[in-house]
C-alpha cells in the first residue's frame, strides 16, 4: 500500500478524506491502548501456560507446593525432592529437529520457481551473456526453464546471506520452535539494510544493500486480531495486529529526530513533535505498540475514514508531574507490500473461532506436570524407605542426653531395651506403584506428542524387522509431517513470493548482482531488468520421512518407463524427448557428485540417435513386453 492518501467509503464509492487532526490522532493512540489491553486481558490464561511451558523446557522445578504463604520455604519441606523431567524439552528439540528435515532437504532445491516470460521479457534479455566463465551447457537464448532457473538462483542468493549472524534456516527454527510450543510461530518480513565496507586502492568504500528477510517474532509480543466473520457476510477487513516492545525513551527520541517524515517512506512516517511530553519509567523506558492493518477512524460530522494498510506506533509513557499519562501516536506509515508482512504458522486449529491454536506441548503440560510429581513422589517414599522415621524411649537416658538415637552407619547405642527404637518403614507408601504411574505417564505423553521411542532412536519394542521400524516412524511423525506440509503450502510460499518481490524490488537500476546457478555449474550476474518480473512458486520440501533410497529407485523406474516410451515414439519417427547427458547429470547430483564434469565427457552436436536399449518386438495384440511389469498394467 504506497499510496498516501486516506480513503472515505460513501455509498460504495471511494474519495479522499481530509487530513487527520490532532482529535483523530488522540482517538487512534486510545483505540489502539485500549485494543491491546482487551487482547492482553482475553488471553491471560494462554500466557500462564505459555509461561509454564518456558518453566518445563527450562527444567526448573515447581516449587509452590514448598511454599509458605508469604513466599518463603517450609523448613519441613526442604527435604523433599525437586526435580522435573525432560520430557518436553526433548520432544521440543526432536520435534523442531524434524520439522527442518522435512522442510529443507540436506541437499538438493527445495521449492520450484514458475517464472513469468513475456514477449518484453525475452525480447531484452540475452540470456547467453549472462553466464560468467562457464562453456558447458549454457543455453543459446532462454527458454521457461532457464527462467525458472534464474528465479531459483535468485532467491538462494538472497537465503544464504546471514543477518545479524543468523542464516535463514536457523530462523525458520525459531519459528518452528514457537509454532511447537506455543500452538503459532510467527515470521515477519523485513528489508533488512547491510553496510558493506570494500577496500580498494583508493581507500575503504561503504554500500549499502538491502535483502529481505523472516524475522522472527515471539507471539508471546504479538496480539492476534480476533475479529470474526459475523452470520450476515463472511467480508472482514484484514487482520490488525498489535506488537508490543519496550524501548528506551532516549533511543527513540534519537530514532524520531533521525527519520523522515514521509508516510510512503519504509523507514519514514516519525512524528517527532508527539515525543516532548512523553515520560519514562524509572529506568528510562517507554512501551511502543504498532499495529499493522487496516484502521477505522470514526468522524462525527461526516463518513468514517477507512486507511487500508496503515503501520500504526502508539507510545506509552509513565505518568507526569499531574498524574497523567503520557502517550501518543509517534509514527505513522502506509505498508509497500499488499498484504500483511505477518506470516503465522498455526500448528493445529481446533474450532472456527479459535484464535490461537494449538500445539503438542500445550497438550503435554499436564502430562509433564503428572509425571514429575509422580517421580518427585517417588524419589520421597525412596528417601523414606532409605531413611526410615525412628521412634525412641524418651526416658532412655542415653537419648535423652543426646536428643535422640544417632543415626548413621555402624552406630552403637547404649540401651538396655531392645525395643527402645523402632525404624517405621511402613511410612512412604509403595514406590513401585509410584514407579508404575511414572511409567504409564511417560508412554501416554510420547502417544500424545508423537515423540516415541523410534523417533529418539530406541529399538522397537515388537519387532526387529526395518519394516516395524519405519511403520513406528511413520506413525509418530505423521503430526510433524502435516504441520510441515502446512507450512509449506502456506505461509513458506508465500514467502517465497514476497522475497523475490521484495529482493528485486532492492536491486538498483544501474546496479548488477551475481550469483550462483548450482544446474549450471557457474555464476550468472543479472540487473533488475534480466529478472523475470512476477514468478509462481511451489514448495515440496523433503517429501516426508520416507526412506531416501526408496525415493531413488522409484526415480529409477520412473525413468527406464520413460525411456521405453520414448523409444516406442523414436521407432515411429518421432525425435526423442528424454536428453541422455541431462538424466546422467540428474541422477550424478543426486546422488552427491559435486564436480560432474570431472566425470563426464563434453558432449558436442550429434545427430538424433536411438536409444541404446533394444525394443523387443510387439505381441500380436499389440502390447509391449515388459511395460505392464514396469507400469502394474496401467500402459499397454
Amino acid at each position: 500500500m504506497a499510496e498516501s492518501d486516506n480513503i472515505e467509503i460513501e455509498e460504495g464509492k471511494e474519495r479522499k478524506a481530509r487530513r487527520f487532526d490532532a482529535r483523530d490522532w488522540g482517538y487512534i493512540a486510545e483505540y489502539v491502548i485500549d485494543e491491546w489491553k482487551r487482547r492482553e486481558r482475553l488471553r491471560a490464561d494462554r500466557e500462564k501456560c505459555w509461561k509454564d511451558i518456558d518453566r518445563q523446557i527450562a527444567m526448573d522445578p515447581e516449587l509452590s507446593f514448598k511454599r509458605l504463604p508469604n513466599g518463603q520455604i517450609d523448613a519441613k519441606k526442604k527435604w523433599m525432592a525437586e526435580v522435573e523431567l525432560p520430557l518436553q524439552a526433548q520432544a521440543l528439540e526432536v520435534l523442531t529437529a524434524d520439522s527442518r528435515r522435512m522442510l529443507f532437504p540436506d541437499s538438493g532445491a527445495w521449492f520450484r520457481a514458475h517464472a513469468e516470460l513475456t514477449d518484453e521479457y525475452l525480447a531484452k534479455i540475452d540470456y547467453k551473456a549472462l553466464i560468467l566463465g562457464d562453456e558447458a551447457e549454457v543455453p543459446s537464448q532462454i527458454n521457461q526453464d532457464n527462467a525458472d532457473k534464474l528465479v531459483e538462483g535468485f532467491l538462494m542468493h538472497l537465503f544464504g546471506q546471514s543477518i545479524a549472524d543468523e542464516d535463514f534456516y536457523t530462523r525458520y527454527d525459531k519459528i518452528n520452535a514457537e509454532s511447537i510450543k506455543y500452538g503459532v510461530g510467527v515470521g515477519r518480513a523485513r528489508m533488512w539494510t547491510r553496510d558493506l565496507y570494500m577496500k580498494l586502492k583508493n581507500g575503504v568504500r561503504r554500500e549499502t544493500r538491502k535483502v529481505p528477510v523472516l524475522m522472527p517474532c515471539s507471539i508471546k509480543n504479538l496480539y492476534l486480531d480476533d475479529r470474526q466473520p459475523s452470520m450476515h457476510s463472511t467480508q472482514l477487513m484484514e487482520p490488525a495486529h498489535i506488537a508490543v516492545d519496550h524501548i528506551k525513551l532516549q533511543n527513540l527520541l534519537v530514532a524520531a529526530g533521525r527519520g523522515s517524515s514521509d508516510p510512503d517512506d519504509e523507514d519514514g512516517g516519525w512524528m517527532p513533535k508527539n515525543l516532548k511530553d512523553l515520560v519514562g519509567d524509572k529506568d528510562g523506558y517507554v512501551t511502543l505498540l504498532e499495529m499493522e492493518g487496516d484502521l477505522i477512524v470514526p468522524r462525527k460530522t461526516t463518513r468514517s475514514v477507512v486507511i487500508p494498510g496503515a503501520i500504526v506506533t502508539v507510545v506509552l509513557g509513565s505518568a507526569d508531574t499531574g498524574g497523567n499519562a503520557t502517550k501518543g501516536v509517534v509514527r505513522f506509515r502506509y505498508r509497500k507490500s499488499p498484504s500483511s508482512t505477518y506470516l503465522l504458522h498455526p500448528y493445529h486449529y481446533e474450532g472456527a473461532d479459535d484464535i490461537y491454536p494449538a500445539s503438542p506441548l500445550m497438550k503435554g503440560r499436564p502430562v509433564q506436570m503428572m509425571c514429575t510429581d509422580a517421580l518427585n513422589r517417588l524419589l520421597d517414599s525412596a528417601m523414606l524407605k532409605n531413611a526410615p522415621p525412628v521412634s525412641y524411649d524418651r526416658t532412655d537416658q542415653e537419648f535423652a542426653q543426646n536428643g535422640g538415637p544417632q543415626i548413621y552407619p555402624y552406630a552403637l547405642w547404649k540401651s538396655t531395651d531392645p525395643a527402645a527404637i523402632k525404624a517405621h518403614v511402613e511410612v512412604g507408601g509403595d514406590p513401585s506403584v509410584l514407579a508404575g504411574v511414572m511409567r504409564q505417564g511417560i508412554a501416554l505423553y510420547a502417544e500424545l506428542t508423537g515423540v516415541l521411542p523410534a523417533r529418539l532412536g530406541a529399538q522397537t519394542t515388537s519387532h526387529t524387522t526395518a519394516f516395524a521400524k519405519d511403520a513406528e516412524l511413520q506413525r509418530g511423525a505423521v503430526r510433524t509431517v502435516d504441520y510441515v506440509r502446512q507450512i509449506g503450502h502456506g505461509p513458506m510460499t508465500r514467502w517465497l513470493a514476497m522475497a523475490y518481490e521484495m529482493g528485486r524490488s532492492a536491486v538498483g537500476g544501474r546496479e548488477s548482482i551475481a550469483f550462483w546457478i548450482d544446474a549450471y555449474g557457474g555464476y550468472v550476474e543479472v540487473n533488475k531488468d534480466q529478472l523475470p518480473e512476477r514468478a509462481a512458486f511451489e514448495w515440496f520440501g523433503s517429501g516426508g520421512p520416507a526412506d531416501e533410497q526408496q525415493k531413488a529407485q522409484k526415480r529409477i523406474q520412473s525413468l527406464g518407463l520413460a525411456m521405453q516410451i520414448d523409444q516406442m515414439a523414436v521407432q515411429l519417427g518421432r525425435p526423442p524427448k528424454i536428453d541422455h547427458g541431462k538424466a546422467i547429470s540428474q541422477v550424478l547430483r543426486e546422488g552427491g557428485w559435486t564436480d560432474i564434469d570431472a566425470v563426464t565427457a563434453a558432449e558436442g552436436p550429434q545427430a538424433p540417435q536411438q536409444l541404446a536399449l533394444p525394443l523387443p518386438a510387439p505381441e500380436a495384440n499389440g502390447a509391449v513386453p515388459g511395460l505392464a511389469d514396469l507400469t502394474g498394467g496401467a500402459l499397454q
